[in-house]
């Protein structure tokens, strides 16, 4: 089976995930060189490499505008993905400037994210309603009964499980949705082996990527709006660019930690004749 990978070496030493040299981890040369930890400079600056930056700002405020039909919001995560791809594993230092004519190849793309974003919101909706209502009511019922004490610890610890849902959600809708938008695939977003790997080595990073890009977002967005609103327009598209690197980053971060490559097809082979290839 072929890699749906197209910057992958034509071996089949490129199997799944990490390739290992006497239980080292290895890549072959040239090909691929993920960072190692999330770098802030790099996500910072990644709106302005290209070229052409300006033009790519316009293009995804011209994408925002249009989000109010749903379509404008595919277009953009299309993009993003793309740019994602183009940055991931050090191939490329600029990105791939917007182009109107890859209108539909945008529009699949960001399909497959969109509608995982939307499931995991309900679910997410689902999952969090159950223990609060529990939480209120059973409170509720033992305030109303003098049973103070009870009560807080009731509240205390509902308030506690909750957080931690959340947090545990956000981590796997943020796998679920990088999984299908570098594999361009629907089907990714619900591989349940993919996202225990990337929450179980990711979420410590992924919660404080997450949490620093939301700082930021808010600083930014501010100071949109001083700017008689309209500056809003441009910092929603620079975030939007800005969470693109921050995409491929946590991903080649995955993989620098053992995870398999969301580009990558799961190929069946030895470990053991991966092994004997990456030493000859």
């Amino acid at each position: 089976m072929q890699s749906n990978d197209p910057f992958a070496p034509p071996s089949a030493a490129s199997g799944p995930g990490m390739l290992y040299q006497r239980g080292v981890q290895a890549y072959p040369d040239g090909y691929y060189h993920p960072i190692e930890s999330f770098n802030l400079n790099r996500m910072l600056a990644a709106p302005f490499k290209s070229p052409n930056w300006i033009m790519n700002i316009l293009w995804m405020v011209v994408c925002d505008l249009l989000a109010i039909v749903v379509i404008g919001s595919l277009i953009k995560l299309g993009y993003m993905a793309e740019v994602a791809e183009a940055r991931s594993g050090g191939r490329s230092e600029h990105w791939p400037d917007f182009t109107w004519d890859r209108f539909s190849e945008y529009l699949m793309r960001g399909l497959w994210p969109f509608l995982w974003n939307i499931i995991w919101l309900i679910s997410l909706i689902v999952v969090i309603g159950l223990p609060l209502g529990t939480t209120i009511g059973l409170t509720s019922f033992l305030m109303n009964n003098n049973n103070e004490v009870p009560g807080v610890i009731v509240l205390v610890t509902g308030v506690v499980v909750m957080i931690g849902i959340y947090f545990s959600a956000l981590v796997a809708m943020s796998a679920s949705m990088i999984h299908a938008a570098l594999g361009n695939d629907f089907m990714k977003g619900a591989d349940i082996g993919w996202i225990s790997s990337y929450v179980s080595k990711m979420w410590r990073t992924t919660i404080w990527a997450g949490f620093v890009f939301l700082s930021i977002g808010i600083v930014a967005h501010i100071a949109g709006l001083l700017f008689f609103c309209i500056g809003v327009y441009p910092a929603s598209a620079i975030m939007g660019m800005m969470a693109a690197d921050m995409i491929s980053q946590l991903h080649d971060i995955f993989v620098t930690r053992g995870g398999v490559s969301a580009y990558r097809t799961r190929l069946e082979v030895d470990p053991n004749v991966i092994e004997a290839q990456v030493i000859l």
